[in-house]
C-alpha cells in the first residue's frame, strides 16, 4: 500500500496597513486573485565588504520562479516573530544562522498571473561570513553583490529581480542615505 504524502497547509497571519493582527488565512487564498494583505519578510545579509547575498528564487516556486531575489523573503506564521521567521527561512534555504534586526517596513501589491503578492513587509538586515549551502527547492543560484551596482542592474532588467526586492533595495538606500545626513 502506498501512502500519499500529505503537504501540511500553510497558514499565515492577515494584518492591516499598521501590522495589526486581522486574522489568519491558508497561503493559498492569501496569494489568489487580488491576495489579502499578510506579514511577510525580507533579510539583507551583507558580508565584511558591505556585499549583498542575493539569491536566484528556484524554478519549483509558484510565483516569480527563476527571479532574482533578497537574501532571503519569507512569510511570518502564526506564533512567530520576525527574527524568528527569519531565522527559519535562512536555515532551511541557505543552511545560515545569523542574528539580523528589523530596520523598516512597506506595504506593497504585485500581480502575478492570476495570483498576487499584498504584503505588509519587514526588512530585516544582518552580517554574515561563511558558507552558504542553498536548498534546491528553494534556491537554484546564489551571488553576491554591490547594492549601487544592483540598483543600475535592476534599473535596465527590471524583469529579473522580485517587486519586493525592488522596493527593499529602493527603501534601504534611502534609509542609509538618511542615516549620513
Amino acid at each position: 500500500m502506498m501512502l500519499e504524502r500529505v503537504a501540511m497547509e500553510e497558514i499565515l497571519i492577515l494584518v492591516d496597513e499598521n501590522d495589526n493582527e486581522i486574522g489568519q488565512e491558508t497561503r493559498e487564498k492569501c496569494h489568489i486573485g487580488k491576495g489579502k494583505m499578510h506579514r511577510a519578510l525580507v533579510v539583507f545579509l551583507f558580508d565584511r565588504r558591505r556585499m549583498l547575498l542575493i539569491q536566484q528564487r528556484s524554478q519549483r516556486k509558484q510565483l516569480w520562479p527563476g527571479y532574482w531575489d533578497c537574501t532571503v523573503a519569507t512569510h511570518v506564521y502564526p506564533n512567530e516573530t520576525y527574527e524568528s521567521a527569519a531565522k527559519r527561512a535562512l536555515r532551511q534555504e541557505l543552511d545560515i544562522t545569523t542574528t539580523v534586526d528589523k530596520l523598516l517596513a512597506f506595504t506593497y501589491f504585485a500581480p502575478f498571473n492570476n495570483h498576487a503578492e499584498n504584503e505588509y513587509c519587514t526588512l530585516l538586515v544582518g552580517e554574515y561570513e561563511g558558507k552558504v549551502n542553498p536548498n534546491p527547492e528553494e534556491v537554484s543560484d546564489f551571488d553576491y553583490t554591490n547594492l549601487l551596482e544592483l540598483k543600475e542592474k535592476i534599473t535596465m532588467e527590471t524583469d529579473m529581480y522580485t517587486p519586493w526586492f525592488k522596493i527593499a533595495v529602493e527603501k534601504f538606500l534611502k534609509h542609509s542615505h538618511r542615516k549620513r545626513l
